[in-house]
């Protein structure tokens, strides 16, 4: 399982970025945050803060957008 972020639920706020203890989500032009799956360990603490519930935890096989 990797953490996989909504686009169109992000609002950029950065909570995410910081709390990843994988340092996997970077912040793209737009102010939307992104996952780089190769670095991510779906520990899922990204899914746990978010309170716009943009990230989810999806099987790798199925990430749109999977980098």
């Amino acid at each position: 399982m990797k953490a996989y972020i909504d686009p169109e639920k992000c609002i950029g706020c950065g909570a995410c970025i910081a709390e990843c203890p994988e340092h996997a989500i970077i912040m793209l032009p737009g102010f939307r945050s992104e996952v780089q799956a190769a670095k991510c360990n779906g520990c899922g603490h990204c899914v746990e803060l978010c309170h716009r519930k943009a990230p989810v935890l999806r099987d790798e096989g199925i990430m749109p957008g999977h980098r």
